[in-house]
């Protein structure tokens, strides 16, 4: 009988019966039992865990007698089904999380007797959320996502070393890319300098090479050419001092180094991969230097087209979007319809998730979904990563961070101009004046980037050790599990330390602050009685000299809590009242600049 089981014929039948659900077995029609005629379910982990059972105890049945070839067979059968049986499972937990979202609804509506089949598909399409951008859950497991699996514990070693097939002519800008690109503060400043103001026709291809994904995809290095020449000429259409490309070139290799230093893409599909890194490139392309509050109070065009909803986002993702379609621009154009549209769902819901408007709403999903790690959305988990790595410039070295704070605070001020031309109040922060650089970045360190940094770190670690018990519960692996690094911890220290010293010198006595470090009126008298210096003094350590004003102005002001700078997408808020927290603890109103 053994010698039979290794016979070609039969282990071809016995795979492709398995391909179809049913487990290989010894051919013993006698002892079969009733149960064994039905046809499992292909997507169910039990059953494969029993095809497990079944050829452990065969091996055993056979170590006597078989030979070694054969019992390397039943190995090679036994590590293949732990990899099948791991893989199974984690897209059957993920798929049961993409579709609960509205599944009652759904239900609700299949279940409704005496309807048309093509109203019922109208009905779930219209009025309940649908999986956009995502395969449907009861597609069965294709052989690439196995493969995948099979290559999580490669990744690492693969995307962190130099690109061996570096081109014959190596320009400064490419060398600078193989030896830095994995650094956490590498200076892009620089990178864009020595490529002349075009950073992303050779590092989008050098990121995309890093993860195999080139060959992978069969992209057309010509039309990625084009569409990232595209890409830059978008960005710098509006001569932004912040939001131009290199500040996309600057979330691109953050958001690298974000899945790669921690070993996340171990956690990512290849599609999954691919989508995260064109968001983080395209992800402010045709930015406009002005806030979405700024577009709703002076009624733009872009106000208008999207409705007051995510107006730069909207835009953003639409404007990457045309651009495929300009000719000889679009390098996915291998793409499967699969592959392209699960690419531009992830896409679309990662670039909406950078307005600012949304940030305390997406932290505390991510805190709650964290407390069970396996119902964590894919997309969220993605978003948060592309989010984190928009508001980073924190995280990098003083002289980058402080480079980024300098250049958007002067795209808060040339906003401010052009409102006061309008006629319009100045938003929160753009009052060249006014405004208190300093305090604004130690409360936006303290209440936004800390607390997302360290969410960022946790669902690192809870998802990759979810992984990691997963493969060590199936045999496919065995290794205890290291809490991520977290670069980001040491830099954000020192930077609040560096602030916090411009906001109180050395050489003056400190003073008891208000809201916004500004020194209350009624306690000029006490201060005058401690400082030999008047208290009105401006603050010389800051770029801008800053105006004390009194209590009855202080309330009457709609200026946002300084917690609440960083970008000007974090001030983008609707007309309505938003609670946060303010630099002082407290909560203030955030409330629009329309007049």
């Amino acid at each position: 009988m053994f010698s039979r089981i290794f016979q070609s014929n039969y282990w071809d039948n016995s795979w492709k019966n398995f391909g179809n659900g049913i487990a290989p077995k010894c051919q013993n029609n006698e002892n079969e039992s009733p149960e064994d005629k039905i046809k499992p379910d292909p997507l169910d982990p039990k059953n494969i865990a029993d095809s497990i059972i079944r050829l452990e105890e065969l091996k055993k049945a056979s170590l006597s007698k078989t030979k070694h070839d054969s019992d390397e067979v039943l190995e090679q059968a036994l590590s293949i089904l732990r990899h099948t049986e791991s893989i199974i499972s984690s897209i059957r937990r993920a798929s049961v999380g993409m579709v609960s979202e509205d599944i009652e609804a759904q239900t609700m509506i299949s279940s409704v007797e005496d309807t048309p089949k093509a109203v019922k598909e109208w009905l779930a399409a219209t009025f309940t959320k649908q999986i956009f951008g995502r395969r449907q859950a009861v597609e069965p497991p294709k052989f690439r996502s196995i493969v995948q699996a099979v290559r999580a514990s490669m990744y690492v070693d693969k995307i962190t070393r130099k690109t061996s097939q570096a081109p014959v002519d190596v320009s400064p800008a490419t060398l600078m890319l193989q030896d830095q690109l994995n650094n956490w503060d590498i200076d892009v400043f620089k990178y864009d300098g020595l490529t002349g103001n075009k950073p992303f026709r050779g590092l989008f291809g050098e990121v995309l090479r890093r993860y195999g994904l080139v060959k992978r995809f069969k992209i057309n290095l010509h039309n990625l050419e084009n569409y990232c020449a595209l890409v830059e000429n978008g960005y710098n259409l509006h001569g932004n001092p912040y939001h131009n490309a290199i500040h996309g070139a600057d979330v691109l290799i953050t958001t690298h180094n974000l899945i790669s230093s921690t070993g996340f893409a171990s956690w990512m599909t290849d599609i999954e991969i691919l989508a995260l890194l064109f968001s983080a490139m395209i992800h402010d392309v045709e930015h406009t230097g002005t806030t979405n509050n700024f577009h709703i109070c002076t009624s733009s065009p872009l106000t208008i087209m999207y409705n007051d909803r995510s107006v730069l986002e909207n835009h953003h993702i639409s404007s990457a979007y045309r651009y495929l379609d300009q000719p000889d621009s679009n390098p996915f154009d291998k793409l499967s319809k699969d592959d392209f549209r699960e690419m531009r769902g992830i896409a679309v819901e990662a670039v909406l998730g950078t307005d600012m408007s949304a940030h305390f709403t997406q932290i505390k999903n991510m805190q709650n979904a964290l407390f069970n790690p396996s119902t964590v959305n894919r997309n969220t988990a993605m978003t948060l990563i592309l989010h984190c790595a928009d508001i980073s410039h924190p995280t990098k070295t003083w002289g980058l961070h402080k480079k980024w704070t300098d250049n958007l605070m002067e795209e808060f001020f040339c906003q401010g101009d052009k409102e006061t031309s309008l006629g319009l109040p100045n938003s929160p922060l753009c009052n060249r004046t006014e405004t208190l650089v300093p305090e604004s970045q130690v409360g936006f360190i303290d209440f936004i980037i800390v607390p997302s940094m360290n969410l960022l770190g946790d669902m690192f670690d809870a998802l990759l050790l979810l992984q990691n018990e997963e493969a060590n519960a199936t045999g496919t692996k065995s290794v205890n599990y290291k809490k991520v690094d977290r670069p980001w911890d040491n830099r954000l220290s020192e930077n609040r330390k560096r602030w916090k010293e411009l906001v109180t010198p050395k050489d003056e006595t400190p003073v008891t602050p208000a809201v916004n470090g500004r020194v209350k009126e009624e306690e000029t008298e006490s201060v005058k009685e401690k400082v030999s210096h008047p208290p009105t003094k401006k603050n010389s350590t800051t770029d801008q000299p800053s105006s004390r004003k009194s209590s009855s102005q202080r309330n009457s002001q709609t200026d946002a809590p300084s917690s609440l700078n960083g970008g000007p997408k974090i001030l983008e808020e609707d007309p309505k009242t938003v609670s946060s927290p303010t630099a002082t603890g407290q909560s203030a109103a955030v409330v629009g600049a329309c007049p």
